[in-house]
């Protein structure tokens, strides 16, 4: 069609060189076609809804939110106030004003919570909650949160609390992030989402330990964690990282035993410091602690300070 067009232009500018063809006035969408949207009558609602959709694809989208609104005041009751709607809330995103376009999609479903096209309205405030945690994580979250109250077990639910635990983390809370990743388990536990959310609880945790300086508790709660996650994914996507975070995991845990055992040897405690170059040892192996630790107790073996 398009080249058929672009033929039927080029043969009348070749036959009747007098003759003033504009290309770049045309545009071309499914509801008009090719079409020059100022020749486009603008009387009844359908012809409106049609220049409107020719302004869109024109990349006016202040204009045609005009126009649709016009549209819906007109003919609030219509499926073209329905259509002109989403449109609203498409040209809102298409501008940046994601803010603006997640409202234009909820005053549809306020309008009818019934509506037919609930999916594709739920799905395009999913793209503007993803789109806006780019630049405002609370706004989208306040998105995910509403999707989830309108269909709480819906087709996205699950998506939406990933979504809401993502964005927590963003802003590092880690702790609200912790508890929207165990809120994807617990209420969408037949999810593709929960391996994911298993193995983001003890990361949270772990990312939680570089605010509080080394909070070896947390450090080992999260350890407890991915061992968790790889125990019930044995097959998982995330197992090879998992495993670099726990022999990460292992290697601060190491250096902190192997250093209470200095500590208790400048403290003339060679029986206490034993014992921790011990624990390196039996719970560390594979880290270059373990070497270390075995190096201190033969030095005190050796002088006699411990059996």
């Amino acid at each position: 069609m398009k080249r058929q067009l672009f033929i039927f232009f080029i043969l009348i500018t070749f036959l009747f060189p007098g003759a003033k063809v504009s290309l770049a006035k045309l545009v071309w969408s499914k509801e008009t076609g090719w079409t020059n949207p100022d020749l486009l009558p603008k009387e009844t609602a359908d012809q409106k809804f049609r220049y409107a959709i020719t302004l869109m694809v024109n990349k006016e989208y202040i204009s045609a939110i005009g126009m649709f609104k016009g549209i819906i005041e007109g003919n609030p009751e219509s499926e073209l106030a329905e259509e002109s709607q989403i449109n609203i809330g498409r040209a809102y995103y298409m501008v940046g004003d994601y803010k603006n376009a997640f409202r234009a999609y909820e005053r549809l479903i306020e309008r009818d919570p019934g509506t037919r096209k609930l999916k594709e309205v739920l799905e395009k405030e999913f793209q503007v909650g993803i789109t806006q945690m780019k630049v405002d994580e609370k706004g989208a979250i306040k998105v995910f949160e509403k999707i989830i109250e309108r269909n709480p077990l819906g087709f996205i639910a699950a998506d939406a609390q990933v979504k809401i635990a993502d964005s927590y983390y963003q802003l590092r809370r880690f702790e609200e992030a912790q508890d929207s990743y165990l809120r994807v388990m617990e209420n969408y536990p037949n999810s593709e989402w929960v391996p994911y959310a298993q193995f983001r609880i003890p990361y949270c945790k772990m990312s939680n330990i570089r605010i509080q300086e080394r909070n070896y508790e947390l450090l080992a709660q999260s350890r407890r964690g991915f061992e968790e996650y790889i125990a019930n994914n044995p097959q998982g996507t995330l197992v090879p990282t998992t495993k670099k975070i726990i022999a990460e995991i292992d290697i601060a845990m190491a250096e902190r035993d192997y250093e209470v055992g200095e500590f208790y040897l400048r403290r003339k405690r060679p029986d206490a410091g034993a014992i921790y170059f011990e624990s390196v040892i039996k719970e560390y192996p594979n880290t270059e602690w373990a070497a270390k630790a075995k190096g201190k107790l033969e030095m005190l073996r050796k002088v006699g300070a411990v059996k």
